[in-house]
């Protein structure tokens, strides 16, 4: 799984476009797909079957390579001709020379594309097919004696230009009520500028001011500013900027310096804040719940800091879970619209021009097997709440929790200390919330909350999340004696709001 992030070498701050980009084949033999993080997908695994024609293209692949070369080493506008052909050939035999080169270019184009455009390239010439009146071929001599020759192309490239874009429907793009289904040229007049470029600068050993460590994608929501964006775009950034079109001449750009007014980890959204005086164009908050599987979406953002790009796909599925995989997280909406580096936090469009979606991260593979077009973006009914609570509170409200800080304790850990079972370890206790009362101490070793099992803080999170403010919870803790003995331990906790980041 990787992120939409664009992050810079920071090796060489000064070549904004330092990173190695690899590209992978979409062909593999076999093995399973993996995720750089937590994410689980499992890739194709190929067959014996699969393989065998994957090892019958990479022949052919092979055997014209080499022809294509051969040709290519002979000269130009000469076409190979086997060892031992020193006669001129008939006229069957050139029709079959011809259609030999065509079923080589045919192997050769499917099983590899490279190897195709080599043999294309080798034979510097133009082969008509069509008949001629008298029957023989065109191209080829009606001596049988005489040297075959190819036909020099009959006519020239026609470089006018005669072809004229049709006119754009001004009325359905300029639609306020967001009513008309529109194509993916109209969207894009509508929302191209409402689609922004965000900069993640950071301080650096040796620059005296922060610089420019990586960019990302937003999307203005307000006429006085407010831009919704991911948090791992702003995530450690020192100075935010943002580049926005110019109101008076919406062509040209220019980088406002932008708040941070807060940022949500869990759900990975950020809320900025630029000013001017002239109001800025802004997106419309569509309804998530209508969206569903195969409708028409387009994906407007900056990959690779190409301002304004657009990708236009399907929904492929819904309800999938969010990048941070917690209870406090979002659903989000599987897409196959291409999104890559500097893509996060840009818009998920329908064909109306509503925003339905941030975009947010996509599955990647680190095997040679193959994962494409699997990207993801936070539903926008999801979001909604908390860009509410981040511009009004600078946290996401009504979360409830215990008020703690702990490290997990592993199996081999719990067994080692005489423990049945592993759990989490009280680093912290808040003397703000009711857990201060509850009797709960640092060093105590959570095993259960509410009678299920824990072995992890976000473990804990997942069961209180599902919980109000208020509830109380019973832990299960293992708590160490004067003589080292660990004994059991039942304590009741209220719940009360926490601030999560």
């Amino acid at each position: 799984m990787t992120d939409g992030f664009e992050r810079n070498d920071m090796n060489n701050m000064n070549n904004m476009n330092s990173e190695n980009e690899q590209v992978q084949n979409s062909f593999s033999t076999a093995g399973n797909s993996q995720t750089d993080t937590s994410a689980n997908a499992n890739g194709y695994n190929a067959g014996s079957s699969y393989t065998s024609s994957y090892d019958a293209q990479q022949n052919a692949y092979n055997s014209y390579y080499n022809y294509a070369n051969g040709a290519n080493n002979m000269g130009a506008n000469n076409i190979h001709v086997a060892p031992g052909a020193n006669k001129p050939p008939k006229k069957n035999g050139k029709g079959a020379l011809v259609a030999g080169i065509i079923a080589a270019a045919l192997v050769v184009g499917g099983g590899a594309g490279f190897a195709g455009t080599v043999l294309g390239n080798s034979i510097n010439a133009t082969i008509p097919f069509a008949s001629s009146s008298d029957g023989t071929s065109q191209g080829e001599s009606d001596d049988s004696g005489s040297e075959s020759t190819i036909a020099a192309p009959s006519t020239t490239l026609n470089t006018s230009n005669t072809a004229t874009a049709a006119p754009l429907d001004e009325s359905k793009i300029n639609d306020s009520s967001n009513s008309t289904l529109l194509n993916a040229e109209e969207l894009y007049e509508k929302v191209k500028n409402t689609v922004v470029l965000v900069y993640n600068y950071q301080r650096q050993t040796g620059y005296a001011e922060p610089v420019k460590y990586g960019s990302g994608s937003g999307v203005v929501f307000t006429s006085d500013g407010y831009v919704i964006t991911n948090a791992h775009v702003v995530e450690g950034a020192d100075k935010m900027t943002v580049v926005a079109p110019d109101y008076k001449n919406p062509d040209t750009t220019k980088e406002y310096e932008a708040t941070v007014v807060g940022s949500d980890t869990y759900s990975d959204l950020a809320v900025l804040k630029i000013s001017r005086d002239d109001p800025f164009e802004y997106a419309t908050l569509g309804d998530s719940d209508t969206v569903r599987v195969g409708q028409d979406v387009c994906v407007l953002g900056n990959p690779k800091q190409l301002l304004n790009s657009l990708t236009k796909g399907i929904v492929s599925g819904l309800g999938r879970a969010s990048a941070s995989n917690s209870a406090y997280g979002t659903s989000t909406i599987q897409i196959d619209a291409a999104i890559n580096s500097g893509n996060s936090g840009g818009g998920l469009f329908d064909m109306y021009g509503n925003v339905i979606g941030i975009i947010d991260y996509k599955l990647v593979s680190n095997t040679s097997a193959s994962i494409d077009n699997i990207g993801f973006a936070i539903t926008i009914n999801e979001a909604k709440p908390v860009i509410n609570d981040l511009m009004t509170k600078g946290y996401v409200t009504n979360r409830p929790g215990l008020g703690i800080n702990g490290e997990e304790i592993s199996e081999y850990s719990a067994y080692m200390q005489g423990l049945e079972s592993g759990g989490v370890y009280v680093t912290y206790i808040s003397e703000d919330m009711p857990v201060a009362k509850s009797g709960l101490k640092v060093g105590d070793i959570i095993s259960k909350v509410n009678g299920t099992a824990v072995t992890s803080v976000t473990d804990i999170q997942n069961i209180i999340a599902e919980l109000n403010i208020g509830d109380t919870v019973e832990l299960t803790v293992y708590r160490a004696g004067a003589t080292g003995r660990y004994t059991t331990k039942t304590i009741n906790v209220e719940l009360a709001e926490i601030e999560l980041s």
